[in-house]
């Protein structure tokens, strides 16, 4: 006996503490397990509006610790405890080395995301303030990616209006272009018709001269004609 006394060291000590330590959460954490179970059993018998008041006579809760207890009975009760008249905890989950302290910080975590955050950390090795910087850093993790997220949903969509302005504008363009080429060949058509107005009018002029000619020539003839006339009748009338 005395060569065990002498044989203990402080690592074993320390081993030792720890592990007592390890059982007295559970322990706390079973119990508190239990006390929550209970705790849903009594509000439900309770007439409306009494739960406040049994909970201040009764037990000495605040309905904040009422909550906070019948929460973590919810949410860590199936996987911690094996049934609720064995204090053995179950192995089958990374919730079972948890402390009380340890599965209220956790309570910040959805349950389908807490068993993994578990299996990627230490959490059994840290204390509180390095849990709860750990659940922080989690969380702000998971913001900055959801904007990232509603960053890169914002320049989608700003790509795709971006996308249809650009269409929109070829559109116009081609629009443009067509209504340009209409309007050339109309243009072109209307210098053609000019062109050969153009040619045609020389001819015009020669066909009106011709006839002013003819004119001038007639009257002309009628002139003589008279003359002649003229003299005929003066010569009748001298032989007379």
């Amino acid at each position: 006996m005395k060569d065990l006394i002498t044989d203990r060291t402080p690592l074993v000590i320390a081993a030792e503490i720890n592990t007592i330590r390890l059982q007295t959460g559970k322990i706390l954490l079973a119990g508190s397990i239990e006390i929550g179970r209970r705790l849903k059993e009594a509000k439900d018998l309770l007439p409306y509006g009494e739960w406040g008041k049994w909970l201040k006579e009764s037990v000495s809760y605040s309905q904040r610790t009422a909550d906070r207890l019948m929460q973590v009975c919810e949410e860590y009760g199936t996987k911690l405890l094996a049934s609720p008249d064995n204090d053995s905890l179950s192995d089958s989950s990374p919730v079972t080395n948890l402390t009380y302290t340890q599965a209220l910080i956790l309570l910040g975590i959805p349950e389908e995301e807490r068993e993994e955050f578990i299996a990627e950390h230490d959490v059994e090795s840290m204390t509180r303030v390095e849990l709860q910087q750990a659940v922080k850093d989690r969380d702000q993790a998971i913001q900055e990616q959801k904007s990232l997220q509603n960053a890169l949903i914002l320049k989608s969509s700003e790509l795709a209006q971006l996308t249809t302005q650009t269409q929109s504008l070829e559109q116009q363009v081609k629009d443009y272009k067509s209504k340009y080429s209409a309007e050339q060949e109309k243009v072109t058509l209307k210098q053609r018709v000019l062109e050969a107005a153009k040619e045609e009018a020389p001819s015009a002029r020669k066909i009106a001269d011709l006839e002013k000619k003819l004119k001038d020539a007639e009257s002309k003839s009628s002139v003589r004609t008279a003359e002649a006339q003229f003299s005929i009748h003066r010569d009748n009338m001298i032989k007379a």
